[in-house]
C-alpha cells in the first residue's frame, strides 16, 4: 500500500509513508509540549514516550531536539507570512488613510484568526507568545522569519505614515504584533480577570477588539496629531 505526499504526487513506498507520519507526530507532540512548558521544561524522551516512538526518532528524523524545534516553528510561521504576504499584496495604494491602516492590520491578524479554531494552531500561537516574551537565544531559530515579515508591515507603514519617525514606525509594528500574540495566546487572562464572564475562546469578540484597539493606538503614535 502507497500513499501521496502532498509535496510529491508520486506514491510513497510503506516505509516512506511510515518514516513522514512519524515525523509529523513528532512535529505535533512537541509543538504541544513545547507550548505547555517551554523549550527547556520538555526532554527528548518527554516527546517521543508521548509520541510512542523510539528515544532515537528525533536524531534521526531532526539531528536532535534544537533541529525538532527549528522545524516545529518553521512549518507554520512560513505559510502564515505567506498569507500575510498575499494580504499585503493586495493593500489599496490610494483613499482614506484610516481604510488602508484597517487593511494593513487586517493583514497581519486575519490569518492568524482563520486559523484559530484549529488545536495544532493554537499550540503554535501559545508557543510563539511564550517565546516573544523570553527573550531567551534559543529565539535565533526563528528570528530571521519573524524579521522578514516584520520589515514587509514596517515598509507598508512608513509609505502609509511618510511624516512619522523611524521610531513610532518601529514602536507601532511592535505593539500589533504583541496585541495580536496575546489576543491568540489562549493565556486564559480575560477568563481570570473576569472570573468566568468574559471568555478568551470568544475569538471573534477578542478579535473585534484587537482591531479597534490597534487601529487606534497606531494612528495616535504615527500622526503629527498626536
Amino acid at each position: 500500500m502507497t500513499a501521496l505526499s502532498p509535496d510529491n504526487p508520486q506514491p510513497l513506498s510503506s516505509r516512506d509513508a511510515n518514516r513522514a507520519e512519524l515525523r509529523m507526530r513528532l512535529l505535533d507532540t512537541a509543538e504541544e509540549l513545547f507550548a505547555d512548558r517551554g523549550y527547556f521544561g520538555v526532554s527528548v524522551r518527554d516527546i517521543t514516550d508521548r509520541a510512542d516512538t523510539r528515544l532515537a526518532a528525533i536524531s534521526e528524523q531532526f539531528g536532535g531536539k534544537e533541529g525538532l524545534f527549528q522545524a516545529v516553528l518553521a512549518r507554520r510561521i512560513r505559510p502564515l507570512n505567506d498569507d500575510r504576504r498575499a494580504h499585503l499584496a493586495k493593500l489599496p495604494a490610494h483613499g482614506a488613510r484610516a481604510r488602508r491602516l484597517c487593511a494593513l492590520i487586517d493583514a497581519f491578524t486575519e490569518p492568524m484568526r482563520q486559523r484559530a479554531s484549529d488545536p495544532g494552531w493554537g499550540n503554535y500561537f501559545r508557543l510563539i507568545a511564550q517565546l516573544a516574551n523570553s527573550g531567551h537565544p534559543i529565539g535565533r531559530l526563528i528570528v530571521d522569519d519573524f524579521n522578514t515579515i516584520a520589515t514587509d508591515f514596517i515598509t507598508q507603514l512608513h509609505a502609509m505614515f511618510p511624516e512619522a519617525d523611524d521610531v513610532a514606525i518601529h514602536d507601532a509594528y511592535l505593539h500589533l504584533a504583541a496585541a495580536t500574540m496575546h489576543t491568540y495566546s489562549n493565556n486564559l487572562r480575560l477568563d481570570s480577570l473576569t472570573r468566568g464572564r468574559m471568555h478568551t475562546r470568544d475569538i471573534d469578540e477578542r478579535h473585534q477588539a484587537l482591531l479597534r484597539f490597534v487601529e487606534g493606538g497606531i494612528t495616535a503614535m504615527v500622526t503629527s496629531e498626536a
